[in-house]
């Protein structure tokens, strides 16, 4: 089975060792959501996030960034026979058909530039592919949900150079007046890495009717979220028939071509039925039964990969280079 996931937060968990035990901090074997060895049943992309915590800014930010990175280049390097780091859409092709994990690093938190737009030089050497502008809070770059203030002025002055670099701007957890002035400003497809609908689960984390239609309109995707918080308001553990709704829901926007996974894994809590992260199969067996093979080929892998394609298109040089 094929498999693009647009965001977990793995990497970021075992380099700090949330809720682990000492030692469990292998990306190959571990007691997180997410290990290779566990998922090498499947042929597939991760995107995984170096996530930068709101209360790091300036040269802490840069600190634990680069620490992040190490980690993760260093944890490919023990483990090159099961992953090895893509930089473009042609690197994910082939990785993948060489039997092995291709992994996007991407950024959630723009406090990893440290109000430097030089920095922006910097995510692209390291292969950078996604920025997820902000967190919840605020940061150099604009105001999370938790605060409706939009995007700062360096922010604004980011997304051309983000979008000259190569690196997709992600407007999952922005504020709603940041996503319209991502929206109006973007002459580049952006996505949401990880969201719900707001229709069907009203947490502002969500998505609105609108803000769906405006990502598919750019040419972007979707990554449909496993949080328990964003699937259903009030139950601990959701089942499939909640996750199902807001797919359901996305596919009625005209969305077929526009939604992908998300599933935050180490970043949150998913329902019981697809923790840890290689029950992620059966999530592919149902939505197959309920909306066909065709549909699910496309959740499960084929959108995320066309859009990292036609991004690709353009022609910019390749990261990491």
């Amino acid at each position: 089975m094929y498999l693009f996931d647009l965001h977990c937060d793995t990497v970021t968990r075992l380099h700090d060792g949330e809720r682990l035990a000492p030692g469990d901090r292998s990306l190959r074997q571990n007691g997180a959501h997410l290990a290779l060895g566990r998922m090498a049943c499947y042929d597939w992309c991760q995107c995984f996030a170096i996530f930068m915590p709101d209360e790091y800014r300036g040269e802490a930010a840069v600190d634990y960034f680069e620490s992040c990175y190490r980690f993760f280049t260093g944890q490919l390097a023990e483990n090159a026979d099961l992953a090895a780091q893509a930089f473009t859409a042609a690197d994910i092709r082939e990785i993948i058909s060489g039997g092995r994990c291709a992994a996007l690093l991407t950024v959630e938190g723009g406090s990893a530039l440290a109000g430097d737009l030089g920095r922006i030089a910097r995510l692209r050497e390291c292969g950078v592919r996604v920025l997820t502008l902000t967190w919840n809070g605020k940061n150099e770059l604009g105001s999370g949900m938790a605060c409706d203030e939009g995007l700062t002025p360096l922010g604004r002055e980011a997304l051309p150079l983000l979008e000259e670099a190569g690196i997709v701007v992600d407007v999952s957890h922005l504020s709603d007046s940041g996503f319209w002035e991502v929206q109006k400003r973007a002459r580049r497809p952006f996505i949401a890495t990880h969201s719900d609908s707001r229709a069907v689960c009203g947490h502002g984390r969500n998505l609105t009717d609108d803000q769906f239609r405006a990502v598919a309109a750019a040419g972007g995707v979707v990554g449909l979220n496993f949080s328990t918080h964003f699937i259903a308001a009030d139950d601990p553990d959701p089942s499939y028939a909640a996750l199902s709704a807001h797919l359901g829901h996305f596919l009625a926007l005209g969305g077929e071509d526009a939604v992908a996974l998300g599933s935050d894994y180490d970043g949150t809590d998913v329902p019981s039925w697809l923790e840890p992260a290689e029950r992620i199969g059966g999530l592919y067996g149902r939505v197959k039964a309920e909306y066909g093979e065709k549909l699910a080929q496309k959740l499960f892998f084929q959108n995320a990969m066309a859009f990292f394609e036609r991004y690709d298109a353009r022609g910019e040089p390749p990261c990491g280079m």
